[in-house]
């Protein structure tokens, strides 16, 4: 069992939000976006502490914004927490027996689903926040009867603990007795009562004999024992000295654990090692306990759900980038947030959640498989539903009409048909229509996949990003950073990412995933036959003649380097070239200058960015095609 979807309301930054989580999520985003506030949103809700007034929530958790600046004022923080079965009877017997009066169960498809709701508002008489779990049924109405028992709730935490390992992992605490880990892990260490004996017996001795070694130790001893002078306690005491544990239990909670990085360095405690190594060890500390304990604490078919902050802290490139799949191969449901571009290069596309800031509060973009509308089921909708099968489905469980991609037009007129003459037709015209625009930016996974192998190079460089430039080579990419830092706009300081998508897979699927995501884009292709097809293929993405005239320009004189010596640079490009050493170059006219710029396109379009980045004047005779894409970028939201 693990959790399918959150909803939070009213939280921190977040007005409203929905995320959709699978078994590995990995959130990105800048700085206080909101990706620690949704870590904490499920570990509030999933960490229950029962007959504390104001459990969980204060008042800097509650959303303010312009209009709302009293916390205790205005709609309350609500989080839901939703699990979903992927397929009937896909949850352990043990889960549904227990969790029998909680669980919604979808006569249709016989899959089960529970949702849980907690909710936080400040209550005058109490004068406090007072928080409220409760269940939900399909209709998200409260539970009673039986599904209202206070037990419940000790049931389904039992079944989904939640660990929180925050950024800055301390191994001195997680290994020590008192660590929700290492702690635990030592309490379950049982010593048979016959070893425990001869321990003790052979401690005490081993303890006399070094004491005896030196009447320093002895002396010593006798001078604490005048504590019993002081300390009014009716009977003579004295004090001893103990160089070795009283029994196993007090050897077993100092125990530490020692590591060596290589044969021929020593072995140190891990609190002696760099911040990496420890940093590491919690996590697959983390992984120990779920192997070992989670079952035997919580209960056989438990899933451990963990949310994780930024996981690969002091690692090293190489490091980062091979952590993720030691991240992926932890049981449970994992959580997590990270800034690093090189952990981001082997996670699924389709995993990452982009986390913003917006006017509106925190604002959360994915790349879906499937698109949901809260629209109630009609016997009207099925023929249209088994004339595309492997389109729509409805979820009779939450209430939902599935679609699997982008909805086509006759398809969204029939569905448009069949909710007409409803009682709230417009409601359900307006939430068809949203989900028919969102389908609009459905990336399948062929492409993604082709994304998986080309782009991964780049991969953590543009979704680290503000905003893209996209164009098709390697010499666009070093005039375009030349000319941006010569306008004051330098690209780098200002999170713009320069994508050569001919290097990295193809412009449609890049503007797609730059609608999906959010990051805003334009494109500059050269104005020959290959540069109308990219222009073609990207404008096939439903992207309008409106946003193609603004986003997007093409060369007029072909290649790049046809149009530098269209728009009159020959004398900077012989220069240029003659500094290369490259032989006549200082007499070539223009066609064999522009065949040698094309011989080595990197090596002269480097130079050519050093100099527009030194000379603003330059930038201006550079071609406008460029400084366009440049201006219109820096507009763009």
């Amino acid at each position: 069992m693990q959790i399918k979807r959150v909803k939070i309301s009213n939280f921190r930054s977040i007005r409203h939000a929905e995320i959709e989580l699978n078994k590995t999520t990995v959130l990105i985003g800048p700085n206080n976006a909101g990706k620690t506030a949704i870590l904490e949103a499920i570990r509030i809700a999933l960490t229950r502490r029962w007959g504390q007034r104001g459990t969980g929530f204060t008042e800097y958790d509650v959303h303010l914004s312009g209009t709302r600046t009293d916390p205790r004022v205005g709609d309350p923080v609500v989080i839901e927490i939703e699990m979903h079965e992927g397929a009937a009877a896909e949850w352990p017997e043990e889960v549904t027996e227990t969790l029998a009066d909680i669980i919604q169960l979808d006569p249709m498809s016989g899959q089960s689903s529970i949702i849980m709701r907690v909710s936080c508002a400040w209550d005058e008489g109490e004068e406090s926040y007072v928080p409220k779990w409760e269940f939900l049924n399909l209709d998200r109405n409260p539970l009673t009867g039986s599904g209202a028992r206070s037990t419940n709730f000790q049931e389904f935490f039992s079944f989904l603990p939640v660990f929180y390992l925050d950024a800055i992992r301390d191994a001195g605490d997680e290994f020590s007795a008192r660590s929700q880990f290492w702690g635990r892990l030592l309490r379950t260490v049982q010593i048979p009562d016959a070893l425990e004996q001869k321990s003790v017996r052979i401690f005490n001795l081993l303890n006399a004999k070094l004491l005896a070694a030196d009447p320093l130790l002895g002396n010593l001893a006798t001078s604490l024992s005048d504590i019993s002078q002081v300390a009014t306690t009716g009977s003579p005491g004295q004090a001893n000295l103990r160089v070795l544990p009283l029994n196993t239990w007090d050897l077993l909670s100092k125990a530490e654990v020692i590591y060596q990085t290589d044969g021929a360095k020593p072995w140190l405690p891990l609190v002696r090692h760099g911040q990496g190594v420890q940093s590491l060890s919690v996590m697959f500390l983390f992984r120990s306990f779920v192997d070992l304990l989670l079952g035997e604490l919580y209960r056989p078919d438990s899933t451990a759900v963990l949310a994780l902050e930024e996981p690969e802290t002091h690692l090293h490139p190489q490091a980062a980038r091979s952590l993720f799949r030691h991240v992926q191969e932890l049981e449970g449901q994992k959580i997590v947030s990270t800034h690093s571009p090189y952990f981001l290069q082997h996670i699924p596309f389709r995993d990452l959640r982009v986390v913003r800031a917006s006017a509106d509060g925190t604002e959360i973009r994915s790349l879906p498989r499937e698109y949901r509308c809260r629209v109630p089921h009609l016997p009207s909708i099925d023929p249209i539903i088994a004339k595309a099968p492997r389109l729509l489905e409805y979820d009779r469980g939450s209430s939902e009409l599935v679609i699997k991609g982008e909805m086509p037009d006759p398809c969204f007129r029939d569905l448009l048909l069949a909710y007409h003459g409803q009682p709230e037709t417009d409601d359900f015209h307006a939430r068809l229509r949203a989900s028919k625009n969102a389908s609009l930016e459905f990336i399948p996974d062929t492409e993604l996949a082709k994304l998986e192998t080309f782009a991964r190079r780049i991969r953590g460089e543009i979704f680290f990003a503000n905003k893209w430039i996209l164009v098709e080579g390697q010499s666009e990419y070093h005039i375009l950073h030349g000319m941006a830092k010569s306008i004051g706009y330098d690209l780098d300081e200002n999170g713009i990412a320069v994508i050569d998508f001919q290097n990295n897979g193809n412009p449609e699927c890049f503007a797609a995933l730059g609608r999906a995501l959010g990051y805003s884009w334009t494109m500059l292709v050269d104005g020959d036959p290959q540069g109308t097809k990219f222009l073609s293929s990207v404008a096939s993405r439903n992207f309008d003649s409106t946003c193609m005239a603004e986003r997007t320009r093409q060369l007029s004189a072909g290649a790049l380097e046809n149009q530098l010596v269209a728009d009159g640079l020959q004398p900077e490009l012989k220069a240029i070239l003659v500094g290369q050493s490259v032989s006549g170059a200082g007499t070539m006219n223009d066609t064999d200058l522009i065949a040698a710029l094309k011989d080595d396109k990197c090596s002269y379009a480097a130079e050519l960015g050093a100099q527009c980045a030194a000379d603003n004047a330059l930038t201006k005779r550079m071609p406008s095609q460029l400084r366009d894409v440049i201006t219109v970028l820096k507009a763009l939201p």
